[in-house]
């Protein structure tokens, strides 16, 4: 469409300044983050926020004469406005060195998901040493192919028996070794960038009781099932003898990824919820607590919210993860404003929420893109034994409601090895608005199953069986509601970054170029914004 741009009849938007250097058009402007304008302005909140960005070369003599900007010069980008920045440079010392690991020529299968694993021993040090850095290493030409990365940590000796060149991670040919290798070390998901540890946090290497080799899982989506695809991507690590004063842990909390996960067709917004039981909190993390500084949301492509709640003794302690605007395609590791502690004994529920207007049939949880997950992972500070702490409805709750017990009165939920049958009946289900109304009351009522594991892999011994109901006390989660009335409102200032948005023009029209990409750009923006 080449509709033009509608001016918004209250500008909101100033132009600090403007300039052109190396080619390149660099504005600087600020708005209020909530303008108190709920006709045409959404407010600038913490959530994803999607900028779009156009320009013509062409001196526009008024507002109603701007030229259409034509399909080169335009673009879009996810990306967090409020995102704390970090020092890039003064996080690296010199002393780092770098070690890849990657891929060896993996050559997809023609299916529309793969998750690949392969092996790899720990770098030749024999030393304390601490991760400061990562970075994907995405092979040029699969950037639309690698959807996400996982490297894991094992903490066994290395088996020389591991296939030399990689194996199906979810395959009859996983190695039974590879069970051990429950701690995620490392996260790169689609739209993510390179990770920087805090100043005083690195993740320990090379010290009695640190991994003793990794794991490298890959997300292959290969929608077309093309057979043409060979891939050697994967992650540069960067490690340094310069101890911090703190070694870093990561856990990851939510829903536990399976078939018994289910979202009915057509909904607007279906609520799954993962809970992080106190029982688990209490046994893994240290009496003083840890602290918590960065972290990730996954969904599929099907989430749209994910909210992270902390509860001590039966009351809302904080909010530690909150986004209404999730994107698919945007799933960088965000860091906290603010580190927040968690304490032995607190509660950990994670909400996400999903659309299937588009899909007639039922969606499961599962690997596939296709399907669906609900997961958060969480660094912290210092490492203990807390890795994974997560939790599922009750299948036989769910099969109640859709009156299924009998149909499956033999059936070995466990089992993995039968056809799922049971996935089939689920399928043939006629989803009226009653049954999708009692399932969503099963998901946030009904008995939960919990599971909470070292970096090992293995229970905590200590602990009874965990089946518990969702909590009582959990309220519903309340979106954010723009107050178009109160004048109270922060400033943010935003300095457009050449990246993202560039001009061939002569450098002698600069200062009345400025002036119409000023027009250009500011209206599409706010257009946006009330999208």
């Amino acid at each position: 469409m080449k509709g033009k741009p509608l001016v918004d009849p209250h500008q909101d938007w100033f132009l600090l300044s403007g300039k052109r250097e190396g080619g390149f058009t660099f504005l600087k402007f600020t708005r209020l983050l909530d303008t108190k304008d709920c006709e045409h302005d959404l407010p600038i909140t913490s959530d994803t926020i999607r900028v779009i960005w156009a320009y013509n070369n062409a001196i526009p003599e008024s507002e109603d004469g701007m030229a259409y900007h034509g399909p080169a010069t335009r673009g879009s980008k996810s990306i967090n406005l409020l995102e704390p920045a970090q020092n890039k440079g003064a996080l690296l010392p010199a002393s780092a060195v770098r070690y890849d690991f990657l891929n060896r020529n993996v050559s997809l299968p023609a299916e529309k998901t793969t998750y690949w694993c392969e092996a790899f021993k720990k770098p030749s040090i024999n030393t304390k040493q601490h991760l400061v850095k990562y970075a994907p290493v995405i092979q040029k030409g699969n950037k639309g192919v690698v959807h996400h990365m996982t490297l894991f940590a094992c903490y066994t000796p290395f088996d020389e028996s591991l296939p030399e060149h990689g194996y199906n991670c979810y395959g009859n040919s996983k190695p039974d070794t590879m069970i051990g290798c429950g701690q995620p070390m490392a996260l790169w998901a689609v739209g993510g960038e390179d990770f920087y540890f805090p100043p005083d946090v690195g993740f320990s290497l090379g010290a009695e009781g640190d991994p003793m080799y990794f794991i490298l899982e890959t997300h292959y989506d290969n929608p077309q099932e093309r057979t043409d695809i060979v891939d050697n991507s994967g992650m540069s690590l960067w490690y340094t003898p310069e101890i911090r004063k703190y070694d870093a842990g990561m856990a990851g909390v939510g829903n536990l990824v399976g078939n018994f996960m289910m979202i009915p067709p057509r909904q607007k917004s279906f609520q799954i919820s993962g809970i992080c039981n106190s029982n688990c909190t209490q046994a893994a993390i240290p009496p003083e607590g840890v602290k918590t500084f960065a972290y990730i949301l996954h969904t599929h492509i099907a989430g749209q919210k994910i909210h992270v709640r902390q509860y001590r003794d039966e009351q809302l302690v904080d909010v530690l993860a909150h986004d209404d605007n999730y994107d698919f395609n945007y799933q960088q590791l965000r860091w906290l404003k603010k580190e927040k502690t968690i304490m032995p004994g607190d509660s950990l529920i994670v909400d996400c929420f999903y659309s299937s207007t588009d899909r007639a049939s039922l969606t499961l949880g599962g690997i596939a893109t296709t399907e669906e997950m609900c997961v958060v992972y969480i660094y912290y500070y210092p490492r203990s034994e807390f890795a994974t702490c997560r939790s599922l409805v009750s299948p036989w709750d769910q099969f109640s409601i859709l009156g299924m017990n009998e149909s499956l009165a033999n059936f070995d939920v466990e089992s993995t090895d039968e056809p799922n049958h049971w996935t089939k009946l689920l399928q043939n289900a006629e989803w009226t608005p009653s049954l999708t109304s009692a399932l969503q009351r099963v998901q946030l009522k009904g008995e939960n199953y919990h599971i909470c594991q070292k970096g090992d892999a293995s229970q905590f011994p200590e602990l009874p069986p965990l089946i518990s109901k969702y909590p009582s006390y959990v309220g519903p989660v309340k979106d954010r509601v723009q107050d178009c009335l109160s004048s109270n409102a922060s400033t943010v200032s935003t300095t457009v970054s050449a990246l993202e948005m560039t001009t061939t023009t002569a450098d002698n029209s600069a200062n009345s170029q400025v002036k119409g990409f000023t027009v250009g750009i500011i209206v599409l923006f706010l257009i946006q914004m009330c999208i």
